[in-house]
């Protein structure tokens, strides 16, 4: 983070504050999220799979570190606010601007299609502006490659980090906490598809249109049972506008219950609606090479041997968790020739391997050797920070001057004790940790001394300026193996080992 400026806090929720932020050295703006380290499954998963996107309409990621309490995700500079922010203002808007975003939103979601990355949350909240009319996909901590159970990945994450970070909280569930924008096949229990997620493009359209959901209904088993058995009826804008033809034959083909019947991409492309701002997607066909890519289409794919042999490898600090490599990558078995009248047409056919079948090969290289091509070891985890003041966010440390074993007036300001006066000082909390008992009937708030002196020591030697001389000090007395010791055996002591042993780390990088 030593290269970036943070400046005004944009907005904050309940697990994540959003900065505005700057490049050093540079005029290139950036958000910089601070999220609470429990939702480290879902920002693991963002990483995994943005990190190598790159197109204008989908939100850039660029590097991610972590602190003690926090991870930091620095993504582009999305500061316009939400599509939903948009409809909430407006109400609802006129078709020549639904179809410039639109255009952007299904831009974006095209090229993830194209990636075999579905979006399975698309929502107007996850749809953002840069503040200069281009909107771009974000949010992608619900995504997945075609496949890929997101259950599994994040019980994994859940596993890896249950000590230290999950500790009292629940299993994450890969699944979205509302269902206004969800398709109906997902409702009867059925895998995430491209299908689903334009259902998902359907409802986002139709809600810029008439300024409300789809099916606005807060019960969620009411919800459930409208998205599963309500006609779809044309939306009504503000004074009572109907949509155009062509905007309400778009609507009709998305937003129909049977995917197999939905629109699929080269529908949506050519569509009339557009008035041709898609049609530079459509690539020409011929004979039975016209597939959907509903269907594994494979175009706009760069050639397999470069998305498995990339020399683009991510910095250091912009890396995975160990739970991604253990998820299922994606592999082009050898081509195989389909015959459609007489002529030999060949096209590669992509299918979801698991690494965990380490039997498994292709072209004579095992999936383990491949996962080793595609992730290295300083992948796995973000970059650690220590002592940034600047975004570090440390709990205070507290004590109380009556619980110290010493007048605190002499030694409020230690840069003015010569080193005798400082090595006395070392002595006197070395000899309290080693002799103060747990509350015995001649010392009541012995329970609460040795926290409290724990405490000034940290203050001391963190906080307070010039602390050097006594940080040399307390490790001439080697204080730190007391400290240490009473970590590991103090059990019984009225503070959170786990907490104190965090501070304990700080003052020994300190020393």
């Amino acid at each position: 983070m030593d290269n970036f400026l943070i400046y005004e806090e944009i907005h904050k929720r309940d697990s994540c504050i959003v900065y505005r932020g700057r490049i050093k050295r540079s005029i290139d703006f950036v958000m910089i999220y601070c999220v609470d380290k429990y939702k480290r499954h879902e920002l693991s998963n963002l990483v995994r799979l943005m990190y190598e996107l790159d197109h204008p309409h989908i939100m850039k990621f660029r590097e991610w570190y972590e602190t003690t309490n926090h991870l930091w995700l620095v993504m582009d500079l999305c500061d316009g606010g939400s599509l939903k922010s948009i409809i909430q203002a407006d109400g609802s808007l006129p078709e020549i601007s639904i179809r410039t975003i639109g255009v952007h939103i299904c831009q974006g979601l095209y090229y993830l299609h194209q990636q075999d990355i579905l979006f399975c949350d698309l929502n107007p909240e996850k749809i953002v502006s840069d503040g200069s009319n281009i909107f771009k996909l974000a949010n992608m901590t619900l995504s997945r490659m075609k496949g890929e159970n997101l259950q599994v990945i994040f019980d994994e994450t859940y596993d890896n980090y249950l000590d230290d970070v999950y500790r009292g909280k629940e299993r994450p569930k890969a699944q979205t906490e509302n269902h206004f924008y969800t398709a109906p096949e997902i409702l009867r229990g059925a895998e995430y598809s491209i299908s689903s997620d334009l259902w998902s493009l359907g409802c986002i359209l139709y809600e810029m249109f008439a300024g409300r959901q789809l099916y606005d209904e807060k019960n969620a088993n009411k919800l459930t049972q409208k998205i599963l058995n309500d006609r779809f009826v044309l939306p009504m804008a503000r004074g009572s506008a109907k949509p155009s033809i062509e905007f309400a034959s778009l609507l009709q083909g998305l937003l129909v219950k049977e995917p197999t019947k939905r629109l699929d991409w080269p529908g949506i492309l050519t569509h009339p609606f557009w008035i041709g701002q898609l049609s530079h997607l459509v690539r020409p066909q011929t004979g039975a090479a016209k597939k959907s890519v509903n269907q594994n289409e494979t175009h706009d794919r760069p050639p397999i041997s470069s998305r498995l042999a990339t020399t683009d490898r991510p910095e250091s600090n912009v890396s995975f968790s160990l739970s991604c490599t253990k998820t299922s990558i994606q592999i082009a078995q050898q081509n195989k020739p389909d015959e459609t009248d007489g002529n030999k047409i060949h096209r590669n056919d992509y299918s979801s391997i698991n690494t965990h079948e380490q039997s498994t090969s292709f072209g004579g290289e095992t999936i383990e050797r491949l996962r080793k091509m595609l992730f290295s070891k300083a992948e796995l985890q973000p970059t650690t920070i220590i002592e940034n003041k600047t975004i570090q966010k440390t709990l205070p440390f507290k004590f109380e001057n009556k619980l110290l074993p010493f007048q605190l007036g002499k030694y409020e300001n230690l840069s003015r004790l010569s080193s005798v006066d400082l090595q006395e000082h070392a002595n006197m909390i070395k000899k309290e940790l080693s002799n103060t008992t747990t509350g015995s009937p001649t010392n009541p708030n012995g329970m609460r001394m040795k926290p409290n002196l724990l405490n000034y020591i940290g203050f001391t030697c963190l906080e307070q300026a010039n602390s050097g001389p006594f940080a040399d000090a307390l490790i001439a007395k080697e204080i730190h193996k007391d400290l240490l010791n009473l970590i590991t055996n103090g059990t019984t002591m009225e503070f959170n080992p786990p907490k104190l042993n965090v501070r304990i780390q700080q003052q020994q990088q300190t020393f």
